[in-house]
């Protein structure tokens, strides 16, 4: 079958095919199934759209969430023990989420809010939520901020969005902490809350989340401005503004680094955000560009014709489909250099039915677009 079209889980759109001038011919790389799983068995007979996330707890137990959305508008989730496709459990999502990066799942209904281990299924504890049923349904899940080992932060902004008042559930449950800022919450990065004077100011605060003090101030402009956070504790601010993105690095006590001045389109240039570097899809130059946090270019590669980017699920490799020669294929890279990893012709996939996530360097899921079948596969080295 010949590589038509690829859906990401996040891609609204078909992706654009992309040219990539010549380089070394790689060894092909062959898929070597693991297992399969067949998605229908922990809910409903037939799913008309899915998404996939992978987890990995404290002590390295891999799981997957595929969300499943009906046809007849139920909702299930799934969690599927990565290394051997054994269903661990699955329940209906009639109710609103929201899943930590160390395998817990933060499940909203009622006006209550339960944390359950990912890996056993086991339910930690369950607490009411603060304030009246109103005031959450008007915050929803995105107020909601994972902390470690089961914890969670909570904030609701006020109805003129010049203040917030934050909650913190510790690993137990026990509501242990309010506390009010004079300040409009975007998000909690770390040990830092991201806020700003009201809702669409363009100055952007860096908040204590111990104390709820400003510690920084970083200046914004006209056009979008938000912040991205690496995990070295860099802070990535961004404003775009007409044809450009100004980014700026700040460290994690809020001092400025550096400065770049780079070229933007609309809908086609990316930034991914990882442990210590970050990448960004150069579209009117045509190139792929890997920079440090410290704003040194560590790698550059050409991209003509830029698509959106598969990011790999453990961030260690990205993906995207080219033309070589009038040869369609995939194209898998590593986020440490850029160097090319994988080479797949068309002649090998056949994705005109499937979805595809790539979990690490070496592996790939696919997922049937009719939301019946995850396989896991190996490709050779």
């Amino acid at each position: 079958m010949k590589l038509k079209r690829i859906k990401y889980w996040f891609i609204a759109s078909l992706c654009l095919f992309l040219v990539i001038p010549s380089e070394p011919t790689l060894a092909q790389a062959f898929l070597q199934p693991q297992w399969e799983y067949d998605i229908t068995n922990g809910g409903k007979s037939s799913t008309s759209s899915h998404s996939m996330r992978k987890v990995i707890d404290a002590t390295g137990n891999e799981s997957l969430l595929i969300n499943k959305a009906g046809k007849n508008n139920d909702y299930y989730i799934d969690s599927v023990d990565a290394k051997t496709g054994r269903l661990l459990w699955s329940m209906p999502t009639d109710n609103e989420y929201q899943i930590s990066d160390d395998g817990y799942i933060f499940i909203f209904k009622n006006n209550k809010v339960s944390a359950k281990h990912i890996a056993t299924g086991r339910v930690i504890w369950t607490a009411t939520l603060p304030g009246a049923p109103e005031e959450w349904r008007r915050g929803g899940a995105e107020a909601a901020s994972p902390g470690e080992n089961g914890s969670l932060y909570l904030f609701w902004n006020s109805d003129d969005n010049k203040s917030s008042t934050l909650y913190y559930y510790n690993t137990k449950g026990k509501l242990s902490k309010k506390l009010k800022v004079p300040y409009f919450m975007y998000q909690i990065d770390g040990d830092m809350i991201v806020g700003s004077k009201f809702g669409d100011h363009p100055d952007l605060y860096l908040i204590s989340l111990n104390t709820g003090k400003k510690i920084k101030t970083i200046a914004g402009s006209k056009g979008y401005n938000r912040i991205r956070r690496l995990s070295d504790g860099t802070f990535l601010h961004y404003n775009i503004y007409k044809n450009t993105m100004t980014l700026k690095g700040y460290n994690s006590t809020g001092q400025l680094n550096w400065t770049k001045q780079l070229p933007y389109k609309e809908y086609s240039t990316e930034l991914y955000a990882l442990e210590d570097r970050f990448l960004y899809v150069d579209v009117k130059n045509n190139r792929i560009k890997l920079y440090s946090s410290s704003g040194r270019m560590i790698a550059e590669k050409p991209y003509l014709r830029a698509g959106l980017i598969n990011m790999a699920l453990d961030a260690k490799s990205f993906m995207f489909p080219s033309v070589k020669d009038d040869k369609e294929e995939l194209i898998i890279m590593d986020t440490n250099n850029l160097n090319i990893l994988q080479v797949i012709n068309s002649g090998e996939l056949d994705l005109e039915n499937e979805s595809m996530y790539l979990h690490n360097k070496t592996g790939l899921y696919f997922i049937n677009n009719k939301g019946r079948t995850l396989v896991s596969t190996q490709l050779s080295k």
